[in-house]
Formats: C-alpha cells, structure tokens, sequence
C-alpha cells in the first residue's frame, strides 16, 4: 500500500454519434516519437506490450518508477508510487506531460493541485503510521538495524513525532525530500536522498564513491543557484567536501557551529551473507560476493572482513561440528546460544591483527574472518551472524 499517481487524460475531441475516436495504435506511435523530447533522460524504458504503449519514467537514479500507458481505447493512464519523494514530484511528472499532452490534443481528466496533493499525502502518511511501526521509501535491499517507529526517506523519526503527525498531519512535511514545486527542488531531492542512502560518510575508497560525492556536490550547488533561499543541510555537505578535500567559503559560513548529521549508512546494517547467512555490520562499509557467491568481502577502508559457509547434512550437532575444526590460535570468546556454538580465535600478522571466527548451528557452519579492527569489534560481528 502506498500514495501515488492514478491520473487519465483523454482526447479533447472525444467521440460522438458521428464522430471517430483517436486510433490508439497512431496514439502509441506518436507517444513514442515524442517522449524523449518532452521527458528526456527520464525515459527509462519503452515499447509495446500486446495491445498497449508502456513508458516507464524515472526522473533520478535509484528513484521510483511511474508508468504512462497509451490504453486500447486511446486514452492515457498514468500511475506509480510518489510517496518515496513527496507531493513536488508527484505534480513535476504531470507537469512534464504538459508538452505531451498539447501536442495530442489530450487533457487530464482530473486537475491536479501541489496544495491539495501535500495535504492528501500527509494524510496518507499519518494514517498508514497509526498502525504501528511504519517505513516507507527506503530500498528494499537494505534492512538498517534501527530501534526507531518510523524510518522516513529522510531518515528516523522518534515516538513523539509521529504523535504529532497522526494529531496534525500537515506536521509530516520534513519527511519528504521533494515537497513543493520551484527551480532546485530536483537537485535538492536527488542529494538529500544520496546523502541518506547512499553516501558513506568516510573518505571515498575507489572512483566511483568520489563520483557520487561529488555529484552530490553539484546537485547542492545547483540547488543553491537556482534558489539561494532553499533549506540545504550545510553541515553535512561541509563534511561531504572534507572526504572530498574541497572547501567552500558560502557552505561553512552558512554550516556554522550545527553539528547535524544525516545518513542511513551512518547506522548499522543487516548484511546477506553466502550459505544463508546474515551479519550485522557497519552500514559505512561496501562489499561484493566472489568465486560465484561463495565468498564474501566487505570493507570501511581501515577494517575488512571475509566469509565463507559449508554444510555438513548429516550433522545434527553444532558442538561435535565446531570441535571438528581444531584450535590453532589463542581462544579469546566462546559462543553458545541455542543451537549456535561459536569460537573466537585473534593473532597478529606482521602489522594487521586477525580475528577468525567460528559459527555452528549445525548442521551450518560459518567462518568469518575480521583484519584490522579491534576484538570488540570483530566479537560483535561475529555474535550478530545468523543463519537461515
């Protein structure tokens, strides 16, 4: 369940006793032709599908997707999701088929109002929210280990304010990037979703982290050009310049002494491991799977941790599996909690000391490897491993 657009638009010609309605097939084709012109990279994808003209639109990345479809009797149909951004892009997309439309000869069949679609989706909002606890706009692969009622795209919100929120709805505004409509709102979204959801908040480890920084970056700057009156979170993108090894004059005046700090990654995350298993690591740290997923490596840049999992079927115990693998280092935790038998063994390795551990939860066993922390931190990743 969610808050989006369900709009129609329909030919102005219409139909009558003596007059034909718009040829959907010619309709499709001209969508076709002039999408891209009035929607430009927003386009993601289309084509036909049987007997219908789908567009799929997306207006920055990772955003969510709204899909315009020429319907077999002529007429459009827009739909999808809005709520991740917020009532301004809800109307920018309609506003973006203005062009479309003209040129079709079409016409909404319903107006569509910025100050009547905040209401509605702050309505949407607090009633979703007096159900208990409640995200919305957050990516499905990411599974943040936060106590908190309600995760918004622009991060946690306590008790409180969602008390206020169900009292008076309008109070919701802050929890939506894209909230009305003005030159720089576009920009001021697509990096205030960045900084909470994808930016790590540490010094970038390889080209592709300084790239996002610093488009992140050129969104703010274009965000503040175009309205230097936008509400833009300066201490954080006083910080963002810091990893970036920038400075700039207008952003630390206007930062301040605010010490706020934004973004998801700052907290930890529930982590999908090969073998089924899960951990619960650092949100600041980026991994990948290798050997065709049956290995895992993760690192913060400073900190880096390796998995692997094997399966022994016909063992039912988990103590007789963990005392298969000898001791080889000194033992420095034991783990037994239900049916997890665990062993923490450390040493150092010229400079970069070792922590390898050891999971069961039979007839599943885990071993998790951590370099260059420190044992609490590696006890904790390894108490967090869980299977299934």
């Amino acid at each position: 369940m969610g808050f989006g657009i369900d709009r129609r638009a329909r030919s102005r010609k219409g139909r009558g006793l003596f007059r034909k309605g718009p040829d959907p097939k010619e309709i499709g084709e001209r969508v076709a032709r002039l999408i891209r012109r009035v929607v430009k990279d927003g386009v993601e994808r289309a084509g036909w599908k049987q007997d219908r003209y789908l567009v799929d639109l997306k207006l920055m990345p990772n955003g969510p997707i709204a899909t315009l479809t020429v319907e077999p009797d002529a007429e459009l149909w827009l739909r999808g999701e809005t709520a991740a951004l917020g009532p301004g892009y809800h109307v920018e997309l309609i506003t973006r088929l203005a062009p479309l439309l003209d040129e079709l000869d079409y016409v909404w069949t319903e107006p569509t109002e910025l100050v009547a679609t905040q209401a509605a989706i702050c309505q949407w909002l607090a009633g979703e929210m007096g159900a208990g606890r409640f995200q919305f706009g957050i990516p499905n692969d990411r599974r943040f280990r936060i106590e908190s009622p309600v995760l918004t795209p622009l991060g946690p919100r306590d008790d409180s304010w969602r008390e206020r929120v169900i009292a008076d709805p309008t109070r919701a505004a802050d929890a939506f990037p894209w909230w009305d409509s003005g030159p720089g709102r576009l920009e001021r979204a697509r990096s205030l979703l960045a900084m909470w959801h994808e930016v790590p908040w540490r010094d970038p480890l390889d080209s592709d982290e300084r790239e996002l920084m610093e488009r992140v970056d050129e969104d703010l700057k274009k965000a503040r050009k175009a309205d230097p009156k936008l509400d833009l979170p300066w201490a954080p993108w006083r910080e963002l310049l810091r990893y970036l090894g920038m400075d700039d004059d207008d952003v630390n005046a206007q930062a301040g002494n605010s010490t706020e700090r934004i973004g998801y990654r700052r907290h930890d995350l529930e982590v999908p491991l090969c073998g089924d298993w899960t951990v619960t690591m650092s949100g600041a740290m980026v991994g990948h799977y290798e050997e065709e997923g049956e290995r895992y490596w993760a690192t913060d840049g400073e900190r880096a941790i390796e998995f692997t999992a094997l399966t022994a079927s016909a063992e039912v115990d988990s103590d007789k599996l963990l005392s298969v693998a000898p001791e080889k280092h000194p033992v420095i935790a034991r783990h037994s909690d239900g049916n997890y038998r665990g062993r923490a063994e450390a040493f150092d390795d010229d400079d970069v000391h070792v922590v390898i551990c050891l999971m069961t939860c039979a007839p599943h066993v885990g071993i998790l490897t951590c370099k260059g922390g420190d044992d609490e931190w590696a006890l904790a990743l390894w108490r967090s491993l869980r299977q299934g």
